[in-house]
């Protein structure tokens, strides 16, 4: 069974004649205004000049409202972002008062991290050698440990097969207790 599959699915439909609804409503608030400056020409309190002034400034934003795109985008969405430009601040500053505790109410005590009890555990020397490995990215030199070989090679190139006894690596928390 053959099933259409629908295009063009991020255009607006037309609904009135050429235009979109957004279109219409835009150039219909602009000829309401224009409208009402009409009428207070007609009633004699403003003078031709005066109405065509007044009168314009509407109706072009209600045009661009409806037709204008800046680097093809609505002409709605560019004015937004000006207005955004010029009243939000542009320099932001971090604080140490910024504090979330300020900001939540809190549940409960936490308990103690197991992490320092792992620390109790450790020797020196062992967080020294890891601290190492993690610097150099696996890359370590003959002279700093002669019983280690390379552990983050890209590109190995075993002439025998790689068993984990010949490497000579050995476990670095293997006496913490977990």
């Amino acid at each position: 069974m053959a099933t259409k599959i629908p295009q063009n699915i991020d255009k607006e439909d037309k609904l009135v004649g050429p235009l979109t609804l957004k279109q219409f409503l835009y150039l219909l608030g602009g000829a309401a205004l224009a409208f009402v400056t009409y009428q207070y020409y007609a009633m004699g309190y403003l003078y031709f000049t005066e109405f065509v002034i007044i009168a314009l400034a509407p109706v072009t934003f209600a045009v661009l409202l409806a037709f204008a795109q800046i680097n093809g985008r609505p002409f709605i969405t560019f004015l937004g972002s000006v207005i955004n430009f010029l009243f939000v601040p542009k320099l932001r500053y971090w604080s140490k008062d910024n504090r979330l505790e300020d900001r939540y109410v809190k549940v409960g005590r936490p308990k103690a991290a197991p992490v320092a009890a792992l620390a109790k555990n450790v020797n020196k020397s062992q967080l020294e050698r890891l601290a190492h490995i993690l610097d150099t990215g696996g890359k370590m030199e003959a002279e700093d440990f002669a019983d280690t070989h390379e552990i983050n090679n890209l590109n190995p190139t075993p002439s025998s097969p790689i068993d984990e006894s010949t490497l000579g690596v050995e476990d670095v928390l293997s006496d913490v207790e977990s």
